[in-house]
């Protein structure tokens, strides 16, 4: 049996984004869902709205596309999800699956807005990550500082290894300009390297090729911290992870 499309439209009212998504939410749709979700991350929103008045159905385990989403939004540019217009019935699936812990629900767009307004927003420092030697000091300088000076100091060895893993991931692999961000939100730190160029990372590649893209170095990644992924941009990708929590 054929499975139903599920239709993302996108819209970007700066500073939020909108998500309306309409049709059935299954392993076999999730991917039209992430792919218009994180799309909207390029543009850096403060938050993404997703209607879900529109989803026709559910394979509750495919709401948990949700969470990574969320991670992500949380790791670049420092932004919430929110659903809103959910059917009672769909309600209670993200009830009971705990979405909400990662993406509050409001009752319609109108509350989504204002629930996204009165956030509280991440604590953030943002640099263009330069070529040479100085490149992986400064990194490793800028989390272990920002770790200090919010109460994040047992992240602080982790964090600093993990760091200079995503700088040198960019400077092998990646295409300048590189930009980093490490913020810190509910006592999460996340760490985030955006170059411009499109080959993703693989866990596990060959050092010193594109294919694998630093692969080795991402074993180290996934090791400390919670979660951690990559998102394509129009031009290029963000690698990100998240520590504590």
């Amino acid at each position: 049996m054929p499975t139903a499309a599920l239709v993302c439209r996108v819209e970007l009212s700066p500073p939020l984004a909108h998500v309306t998504v309409k049709g059935r939410i299954d392993p076999h749709t999730t991917p039209e869902l992430r792919r218009s979700v994180l799309g909207t991350l390029a543009a850096e929103p403060d938050a993404v709205l997703i209607d879900l008045a529109g989803v026709t159905g559910t394979e509750p385990i495919a709401l948990t596309a949700f969470v990574p989403l969320a991670r992500a939004a949380a790791a670049w540019p420092g932004a919430d999800l929110v659903h809103h217009s959910a059917s009672p019935a769909l309600a209670r699936e993200l009830e009971d699956l705990a979405i909400g812990r990662h993406v509050p629900l409001a009752a319609d767009r109108a509350a989504a807005e204002a629930l996204a307004a009165g956030r509280s927003r991440p604590v953030q420092v943002r640099w263009e990550i330069p070529e040479g030697p100085d490149a992986l000091s400064g990194a490793r300088d800028v989390v272990r500082m920002l770790c200090a000076r919010e109460g994040l100091s047992a992240l602080a060895e982790h964090a600093e290894l993990v760091v200079m893993e995503l700088v040198v991931n960019a400077l092998e692999h990646g295409v300048g300009p590189r930009t980093a961000l490490a913020s810190v939100h509910r006592r999460r730190l996340h760490l985030a390297v955006r170059d411009h160029s499109p080959a993703m990372p693989r866990l596990g590649g060959a050092a010193g090729t594109e294919a694998g893209s630093g692969g080795r170095g991402l074993v180290i990644v996934e090791a400390f911290t919670t979660a951690w992924g990559a998102t394509p941009t129009p031009d290029g990708k963000i690698v990100w992870c998240t520590l504590g929590g």
